[in-house]
């Protein structure tokens, strides 16, 4: 030991990788328990439809989706794993960037929240379109299927901050009258389109897989072939 070591800091440790997961994955439980009660087999459909409707919304307006899951956990029925969009990416940076200025009021830090507003940058307009349907098209979905729907609030968070990334004050402000506006547009929108024949049945398809997958999950590319053939191809990614 060098004669400066004792003087030395140790070195905090670097933050969790991808490798080193910061909390264990949730437990997922398939298939789920009292399966065969109707009142859970009905809930595990409600479950299956509303997923569905993210994916085929998704796919339809160009995103790629990874995986659908309709595995159990403690705090969600189901779950839509799609690509990043570049709409999605912008409104978690601007996020994390208000959340850290908002904690340093002094900071230059500050500055970046009001040059990088997205307001004006509508080189992802398109990806943003295609976000705001695929964020609501679950509870559309299930409503579709039930007449109601027991889900969605992450869901209506999600169209919050993303409306709020791009609509918002320098705070992110969006008054609610102007939510609800653009949450009843995108919600038509979405009927209309799963409404569709075409969407209707391959929202039936991709339910009817994933109740009756081993595992209780579908890759993106099971939930494509389960689309009914269309001459219309997929768009482009958003």
């Amino acid at each position: 030991m060098s004669f400066f070591d004792k003087f030395r800091q140790p070195k905090a440790p670097h933050p969790p990788t991808s490798l080193q997961p910061s909390s264990p994955p949730p437990k997922e439980t398939w298939p789920w328990p009292d399966i065969d009660r109707p009142v859970v087999e009905v809930l595990q459909q409600r479950a299956a439809f509303h997923e569905a409707g993210h994916a085929v919304i998704a796919r339809s307006f160009g995103i790629e989706v990874i995986q659908l899951s309709i595995r159990l956990r403690d705090d969600s029925l189901g779950r839509v794993t799609p690509v990043t969009t570049p709409a999605w990416q912008r409104a978690c940076e601007r996020n994390g960037l208000r959340k850290l200025a908002d904690g340093s009021p002094d900071s230059r830090r500050r500055m970046h929240i009001e040059v990088l507003r997205p307001r004006g940058l509508f080189d992802y307009e398109e990806s943003l379109h295609a976000e705001l349907h695929a964020i609501l098209a679950g509870a559309v979905a299930e409503e579709m299927q039930f007449r109601s729907s027991r889900g969605g609030k992450g869901d209506r968070r999600r169209f919050h901050l993303q409306v709020a990334c791009c609509y918002g004050n320098l705070s992110g402000f969006v008054s609610g009258s102007s939510i609800a506006l653009l949450r009843h547009r995108y919600r038509k929108s979405c009927k209309e389109t799963l409404s569709r024949p075409e969407n209707w049945t391959w929202v039936k398809g991709v339910v009817q897989a994933a109740v009756r997958s081993e595992y209780g999950v579908l890759t993106g590319d099971e939930i494509d072939s389960l689309r009914p053939h269309s001459p219309t191809p997929f768009p482009d990614a958003a």
